[in-house]
C-alpha cells in the first residue's frame, strides 16, 4: 500500500485551477444529416421506419430553438435577489404560475436561464441554431454549476467549437466530463461534509410508506451503520431472553414478537431503534409541536363502506386499510364537517385576533402547504396563520375578522413578503383567492376542498335510494300488488362523480 503525505497531492489527481483548460478537437468521422440518416440508422430507405426516424430526427432542431428562446425570455425576469432576497420571489411566483411548476422549480428555471445567457452565450447560440439537443444543453447546465465564472467561459468557448451537429451523445458526455474534470473534483461537487443532509422522501406510489435518506461523509455513515447494527443485535438478544422468561418484549413495535413467540429480525429492529429512540440534542430542550399530527380518514372508510384513501396532514395519501388501522389505535377522534355537495370545509365562528387551536387545526386542512401559488413548503408544523384582510387592532369591527374565511397559512418567507406588500391576497366571494404579485400581476387560486366528500355523499345517497326501493317493493308484495314471480329491482349503478379540483 502506498501512503502519500496529506500535503502532497497524488500526481494523477487533477488540481482545481483557473488555468487554461486544453482545447480538444471534437469532430465526428461522418456528418449526421437527413440525407445519410437512413443509412446511419440502418433503416430501409422509403420504409415506415425510415419516415418515422426522419421525423424524430428533425424534431430536436425545433425543440432546441424553442428552448433557447424560452431561456432568453426567462433570463429577462432574472434578478440577483432570486437566491438571496424575498423580493426576487415575486418573479419566481410568476414563472411558477406560467410554467405550472413549483416555486423551487421556478427558481431553478430562472437560475439556469441566467447561467445560459451570461455564462454560455456561444453554446446558447449553437442551441438556438438547432445544433445540439435540449438534453445536452441541460446536462451542460448541471455540470458547470460549481465552476467559477472564468471556468464557465472556458467551457463555453471549447464546447461551442465542437462538432455538435454530428457527434454522438456518448461522445458529447465523455468529452464534457473530461473537460469539467480538468478543473478538479472540488469544482464538480460539494465536499462530503457539505453534503450532510437528512431528507424525507414519500414513496411516489403512495402505498403508505416513506423513506428517510441520510447523506454524509462515508466514515460517519458507516460508523452509524455499525452502531445501529450492534444495537439491533443487543436488542435481539434481549428479546430472546424476554420471550424465554415471559417478560415484556422491548422494541416490539406491533406486538409481533409477543404474539408469535419469536424475536424480530435485525432489519425490523434497526427500524424500531431509529424510530422509537429519544433524540440526543446535547441538553438542548426541544419544544413539543404546537399542532398534532392529523390523520384524516373519511367516515365511510372508517365504516368499511368505502376504500377512499385518508391523508397525513392533508398532503400524503394513506391507503384505506392503513388509515383504518391507525384510527383504531387512537382513543380520541376529532370530527371535521364538510359541505356535502362541494366538500368545502365548514367554517368556525370568529373569536379573536389569534386563531383558536381548533381554528388552527382547521386551517391546516385547508392549507397543508403554504397558500402562495407554487410554494410547496409544508406549513402543518411551521409557518403562520395570516389574516388575508388585515386585522384592525384599533377597530376590530371594521374588518379583517379572525374567521376561517379570512385566514390562511403561509410559510414564514411569504408571510414576511405579504407584510412588506410584495404580495397581496384578496379573498373572493366564492372562497378563491386572487394574488396580486408585485403590485400589478394577478394570479387566481381556488380554495382547497375535500375531494372525497361529494363522491361519498353521492354513494351514500345511492345506497339510501336502493334501500327505499327495496322497502317499497316488499310493501307492495305484502299487499298483494306484485306476483311472487316478479323479481326484486336491481340496484342502479352509482352515477360517476366529478369532484372539483383542490386549487
Amino acid at each position: 500500500m502506498e501512503i502519500r503525505p496529506s500535503h502532497e497531492p497524488a500526481s494523477d489527481t487533477p488540481i482545481a485551477t483557473d488555468a487554461e483548460a486544453p482545447r480538444p478537437t471534437v469532430r465526428a468521422r461522418k456528418p449526421l444529416n437527413p440525407e445519410n440518416f437512413a443509412a446511419h440508422a440502418w433503416c430501409e430507405p422509403g420504409s415506415f421506419e425510415d419516415h418515422a426516424a426522419q421525423e424524430l430526427f428533425a424534431t430536436h432542431h425545433d425543440e432546441a430553438r424553442d428552448y433557447a428562446g424560452r431561456l432568453r425570455k426567462l433570463a429577462m425576469l432574472w434578478d440577483d435577489t432570486v437566491d438571496t432576497d424575498d423580493d426576487g420571489d415575486t418573479y419566481a411566483i410568476l414563472v411558477a404560475d406560467a410554467r405550472r411548476v413549483t416555486l423551487d422549480q421556478a427558481r431553478s428555471l430562472l437560475r439556469d436561464a441566467c447561467t445560459a445567457v451570461t455564462s454560455l452565450p456561444r453554446t446558447l447560440a449553437r442551441l438556438a441554431a438547432g445544433h445540439l439537443p435540449v438534453a445536452w444543453f441541460e446536462q451542460l447546465l448541471r455540470r458547470i454549476r460549481r465552476l467559477t465564472s472564468d471556468q464557465c467561459w472556458q467551457v463555453d468557448e471549447r464546447v461551442a467549437d465542437w462538432d455538435l451537429e454530428n457527434i454522438s451523445c456518448d461522445r458529447f458526455s465523455r468529452e464534457l466530463g473530461k473537460l469539467i474534470a480538468w478543473f478538479g473534483s472540488a469544482a464538480v461537487q460539494a465536499s462530503p461534509a457539505e453534503q450532510r443532509d437528512v431528507a424525507l422522501e414519500v414513496n411516489p406510489e403512495h402505498d403508505g410508506t416513506a423513506r428517510l435518506g441520510i447523506t454524509g461523509p462515508v466514515h460517519e455513515i458507516v460508523a452509524l451503520s455499525h452502531r445501529l447494527d450492534a444495537a439491533a443485535r443487543a436488542v435481539q438478544n434481549e428479546q430472546r431472553r424476554a420471550l424465554e422468561d415471559s417478560r415484556p418484549v422491548p422494541f416490539d413495535i406491533d406486538g409481533d414478537a409477543s404474539r408469535d413467540g419469536h424475536h424480530l429480525t435485525l432489519a425490523e429492529l434497526r427500524y424500531a431503534i431509529l424510530t422509537r429512540s429519544m433524540l440526543d440534542t446535547g441538553g438542548i430542550e426541544v419544544p413539543g409541536s404546537r399542532l398534532r399530527l392529523n390523520v384524516v380518514v373519511p367516515v365511510m372508510t372508517l365504516l368499511g363502506e368505502s376504500e377512499a384513501p385518508g391523508t397525513i396532514d392533508g398532503t400524503v395519501p394513506l391507503p384505506a386499510v392503513m388509515a383504518r388501522h391507525l384510527a383504531a389505535g387512537e382513543d380520541t377522534w376529532y370530527r371535521i364537517l364538510t359541505e356535502p355537495s362541494t366538500g368545502a370545509f365548514l367554517p368556525l365562528p370568529p373569536s379573536r385576533y389569534s386563531p383558536t387551536p381548533t381554528m388552527q387545526e382547521h386551517l391546516r386542512l385547508l392549507d397543508p402547504v403554504c397558500a402562495v401559488p407554487g410554494c410547496t413548503r409544508n406549513v402543518c408544523t411551521v409557518g403562520e396563520a395570516d389574516h388575508i384582510e388585515e386585522y384592525d387592532h384599533e377597530n376590530p369591527e371594521n374588518g379583517g375578522q379572525t374567521e376561517i374565511d379570512n385566514l390562511h397559512r403561509l410559510c414564514w418567507k411569504h408571510h414576511d413578503m405579504k407584510t412588506r406588500g410584495l404580495i397581496d391576497p384578496v379573498r373572493e366571494p366564492d372562497g378563491s383567492t386572487t394574488w396580486i404579485i408585485g403590485g400589478h400581476t394577478r394570479i387566481h387560486a381556488r380554495q382547497n376542498h375535500d375531494l372525497l366528500t361529494p363522491v361519498l355523499a353521492k354513494a351514500l345517497q345511492h345506497s339510501w335510494d336502493v334501500y327505499q326501493e327495496m322497502l317499497a317493493w316488499e310493501d307492495a308484495r305484502h299487499r298483494g300488488l306484485l306476483q311472487d314471480a316478479d323479481p326484486a329491482p336491481m340496484p342502479r349503478p352509482v352515477p360517476a362523480a366529478e369532484p372539483e379540483p383542490p386549487y
